[in-house]
């Protein structure tokens, strides 16, 4: 089988969209979990909702891939990931009360949006997810995204 042809051309876009997409994501999970993630570590003491939370394929990304980024965007993707990782390790080996657990995030998610709503400012933004609709016993579809804008 012979693989595909990419343009190569389009790989510093590529790029950029994708790790706008992941740091998108990892703000967005960490607002959307932090009540919950609180909760479980109240109840459990479980860290791997937590480290799940803060997952990344940014130390997966080659010096090559990362070339392709320019400097600014770079610069300020390390920063992005440096605060990540700070709260990762965090995470990893805090033994904090839930309440004094729920301070340190706030003020941890604070810096991890800031660095990477600038982060994502200069790779050009994060793409606009697809929006689903489902019916009920029937295949979920996209819906027009035209109506929305």
């Amino acid at each position: 089988m012979i693989p595909p042809a990419f343009d190569e051309s389009e790989f510093p876009e590529r790029l950029r969209r994708l790790v706008a997409m992941e740091i998108d994501r990892i703000i967005g999970d960490l607002e959307l979990r932090r009540d919950f993630l609180i909760e479980i570590w109240s109840r459990h003491r479980d860290r791997g909702p937590f480290i799940d939370t803060v997952f990344s394929r940014w130390k997966t990304l080659a010096m090559a891939d990362l070339a392709l980024l320019d400097s600014e965007a770079a610069v300020a993707c390390e920063a992005f990931y440096h605060e990540l990782d700070e709260l990762r390790f965090y995470f990893q080996f805090t033994q904090d009360m839930p309440t004094t657990m729920l301070d340190r995030y706030d003020e941890a998610l604070h810096r991890v949006a800031a660095y990477g709503a600038l982060a994502m400012e200069l790779l050009g933004g994060a793409p606009a997810r697809p929006v689903v609709e489902v019916v009920d016993d029937a295949a979920p579809r996209l819906a027009d995204l035209s109506a929305e804008e």
